[in-house]
């Protein structure tokens, strides 16, 4: 048995994510195993379907066991976003290939790129562009221009730098978990920020995804379980911002520096979350990190919320594979298998309140369905 996980948020699942899985079985993998993201995913914004529907998409088009990524990594920087999909995969203990597209797809390119910017004078760039008031990512893409301009480049690309963070994670848990990448997809139907765009915009976005993919939508848009629009999101997420003291904004996740004074003025002079988020912005904290802790915030997450690893693996959904794979796992994992929620009983503090944001953030998404009905 040749175990290969991928890290993904699937929303939705499309022809690029099932090219993915095709190469990875041509590279010899028996089995595939899925981390995604939850209802709410990296780019601050609630998914287009719920995670039970994106999982059962995903084993429908081919992945055999798909676990989840909890909300707290899930909705993070691209670091910890990574941190946490890597620590799943390696403490299943059996899993042999990590496996992701990147736009280079040169695993010997992104390897280049993670040693120059492990470097102890590359950390050193990096720490004084950070204190210069650059964004993390900003301050990796200059230090690393320092060393070499065709290896900064390739973190000008989002594929390219999550692939960074994964080999960063691999390195650093001392894993021997081997990465493996394909260039990415690109054209019609592999790209799902277009995908998004369309559905939101009324269009039928099922033709462009794998058919079995396609199917799932259908079904998940007949009973209403499609979240087309952000409005209504965008609307309470407002309100709370607004409603918030600055010590509540402080004890948000990523809040540092003074942001809870920058998030305070803007809430008192914005009328809609995209001004307030447009005035508190700054090369620093960019729009996309806003919307995450926005999100935060409605969620009620707290920075003592980030716990270091992710504290248990959750199964989503299981294909013809995942009984080999959890068989497996069973003999080699470092942490417990929750398959279903009476299991948590058995467990720390940390992870029941882990699970219980994962189960605050399925009835927030289905609160945000109601308007659509």
């Amino acid at each position: 048995m040749h175990i290969a996980g991928i890290i993904a948020e699937y929303n939705p699942f499309h022809r690029g994510h099932a090219k993915l899985l095709e190469k990875v079985r041509l590279a010899g993998a028996s089995h595939i195993v899925c981390v995604i993201s939850g209802d709410f995913v990296q780019r601050g914004e609630p998914a287009i379907m719920d995670k039970w529907a994106r999982a059962r998409a995903a084993v429908a088009c081919g992945a055999d066991l798909v676990l989840e990524l909890p909300l707290s990594w899930a909705l993070s920087p691209a670091r910890r976003f990574a941190n946490g999909g890597v620590y799943i995969l390696d403490a299943l203990g059996c899993v042999d290939m990590l496996c992701f597209g990147s736009e280079c797809g040169s695993l010997d390119l992104l390897l280049a790129a993670s040693q120059a910017l492990a470097l102890e004078q590359t950390q050193g760039l990096i720490r004084a562009e950070l204190d210069s008031g650059s964004s993390y990512a900003a301050a990796a893409q200059a230090a690393l221009r320092s060393h070499s301009a065709p290896l900064a480049d390739l973190l000008s690309t989002a594929n390219n730098t999550l692939a960074l963070e994964y080999l960063d994670s691999l390195a650093r848990l001392n894993s021997p978990i081997r990465p493996f990448t394909i260039p990415r997809e690109e054209g019609e139907g592999c790209r799902a920020e277009e995908l998004r765009r369309g559905l939101r915009s009324g269009g039928d976005i099922a033709p462009l995804l794998p058919p079995a993919g396609a199917q799932v939508l259908r079904e998940e848009a007949a009973a209403g379980r499609v979240l087309c629009g952000l409005s209504q999101a965008e609307r309470l997420i407002f309100s709370r911002l607004c409603s918030m003291r600055k010590e509540e904004l402080a004890a948000l996740p990523e809040v540092r520096e003074g942001l809870e004074n920058r998030l305070f003025r803007a809430a008192q002079d914005s009328n809609s979350l995209g001004e307030l988020l447009e005035k508190a912005k700054s090369r620093r904290f960019t729009l996309a990190s806003l919307r995450r802790l926005a999100l935060d915030a409605l969620l009620g997450v707290r920075a003592e919320d980030w716990l270091q690893w992710p504290p248990y693996i959750h199964v989503l959904a299981m294909g013809g594979g995942a009984h080999d794979i959890l068989r497996a796992a069973r003999k080699t994992t470092r942490l417990p298998i929750i398959q279903r929620a009476g299991q948590l009983h058995s467990l720390g503090a940390d992870a029941r309140e882990c699970f219980a944001l994962e189960r605050r953030s399925e009835r927030l998404w289905r609160q945000l369905l109601l308007p659509n009905k």
